[in-house]
């Protein structure tokens, strides 16, 4: 969607400008055949941008918001933030808010139809916000820009209607076509439709082989959905199960292809017994609870946590005592300054497998809990190749009186909460370049439990 919006934005005469640090070699040749120009950094983006579009998936928006934040106040320019992502009207609400914090317009904007390009009707940009009016200039060229008013959220809520049909009718055939697979009754069960509903049948055999490529996207706004719904006082149930079955597509072999590479020649009687197999697979593989853990977590204490940082000891000061100087905040860029963001990590369960590290190399990194029960933090110093030394791996669980200073360059697993979601204060040092944050894929990584207390076996 990104890169044919922006192809078709350049067909009108405008000029495109994103960064792609970070980002796979397929975006990059997506965005260079559509004619966007490439700038160094976040920073320089929003230097030259007059109006910044966010085109992500939905469990991306939040951070790509902050991140274009901290790149408009290091860049002195604050231009007109679209979010245009599939989000909640309460997500997009949230970021109006992280948006405004750096003194840039916000405009919630939903997108329906295909990309630009891929159909006969213009793709249809919702807006509303009290600047949406600029996104007037975008209108035509495959686009058509619908203005709804000054009101935040009626944008996303729109979207979010829309797609709970979409995409919830497929997984709705996906799930009932893959549960007649299972039972060996597809032939029988496809004969009924063709001749009962012809019109589903079609549209099952146009859409249910093809999701797999994107499903690992769209869990995040099926999660969005089911947020709306529940906020209008409906059951959000419908569609959480929808996003447990694109976890289930996205374990899929196809999910691996992409929209350019998929096998055209795929029938859907084929991606049945291939969806049948994923569940098959799934249903043998032991639950998460039976998974022997490789690396125990302890309780975080100061001494312990020492080579990597600092712990922050709250709630135990007497009435009226300041501690100054408690953690070191690293700073090591003289073009960096401080970014104060606010974390909402979902509640993760354990074991967890190690999939990622990430380290700051000029800054250090401080959570100061706000709302929380227990987290987990899994450290590693770097080996001779600058690589997280995973075979030295540690991990802590600290309490909720407990926050934390990683110091510069030490590489650690993002945040993970324990017991349920959680909410925290989160300080470090950014310029918005692509080096604010080095990421490590981890393959076949160990894998992390909680300690049992003294006595009990894990």
């Amino acid at each position: 969607m990104g890169h044919a919006v922006g192809r078709s934005l350049s067909a009108k005469g405008l000029r495109i400008v994103t960064c792609l640090a970070g980002r796979s070699e397929r975006t990059r040749g997506l965005a260079g055949a559509a004619g966007f120009d490439d700038l160094p950094s976040l920073e320089a983006m929003v230097s030259e941008a007059d109006l910044v579009l966010s085109i992500m998936p939905p469990s991306a928006a939040v951070d790509v918001a902050q991140s274009a934040a901290t790149a408009m106040v290091a860049a002195g320019k604050t231009p007109a933030f679209a979010d245009c992502n599939a989000i909640s009207p309460t997500t997009a609400r949230k970021i109006e808010g992280v948006i405004k914090t750096c003194g840039a317009s916000f405009i919630d904007a939903g997108i329906v139809g295909p990309p630009p390009g891929k159909s006969d009707q213009a793709t249809r940009f919702y807006v509303s916000g009290p600047q949406a009016e600029m996104m007037g200039a975008l209108d035509g060229a495959g686009i058509s820009v619908r203005q709804m008013g000054p009101e935040i959220g009626r944008a996303s809520a729109i979207k979010m209607c829309y797609a709970a049909v979409t995409k919830g009718s497929w997984t709705l055939y996906t799930a009932a076509l893959t549960t007649a697979e299972v039972m060996g009754l597809t032939d029988l069960y496809l004969a009924e439709l063709e001749s009962s509903r012809p019109h589903v049948v079609a549209e099952m055999r146009r859409m249910v082989p093809r999701l797999p490529v994107d499903a690992g996207r769209w869990i995040g706004e099926m999660e969005e959905i089911a947020a709306t719904l529940g906020a209008a006082g409906l059951p959000e149930g419908f569609h959480e199960g929808a996003a447990d079955l694109f976890r289930l597509l996205d374990k899929t072999p196809i999910a691996a292809e992409t929209r350019e590479t998929i096998d055209p020649t795929r029938t859907l009687e084929d991606v049945l017994s291939i969806y049948a197999q994923t569940i098959g697979r799934e249903t043998a593989e032991p639950s998460r609870s039976d998974v022997a853990a490789e690396v125990f977590a302890k309780p975080l204490a100061a001494d312990a946590f020492a080579p990597y940082g600092e712990v922050l000891a709250l709630g135990q000061g007497a009435p009226g005592t300041r501690e100054s100087f408690a953690a070191a905040m690293d700073n090591l860029r003289d073009d960096a300054r401080l970014n104060v963001s606010i974390s909402r990590p979902a509640e993760t369960p354990v074991p967890l497998k190690i999939e990622w590290m990430e380290r700051h190399p000029f800054s250090g990194q401080t959570f100061v809990p706000v709302d929380i029960s227990r987290y987990l933090m899994m450290v590693a110093p770097s080996d001779d190749a600058g690589n997280p030394d995973l075979e030295r791996l540690e991990a802590f669980v600290a309490r909720s009186d407990q926050g934390i200073n990683y110091r510069a360059g030490v590489w650690h697993h993002p945040f993970t909460a324990l017991d349920r979601a959680a909410e925290c204060v989160v300080f470090r040092f950014d310029n918005g370049s692509d080096r604010d944050t080095d990421w490590f894929e981890v393959s076949d990584g160990p894998t992390v439990g909680i300690e049992p207390p003294a006595g009990q076996s894990g």
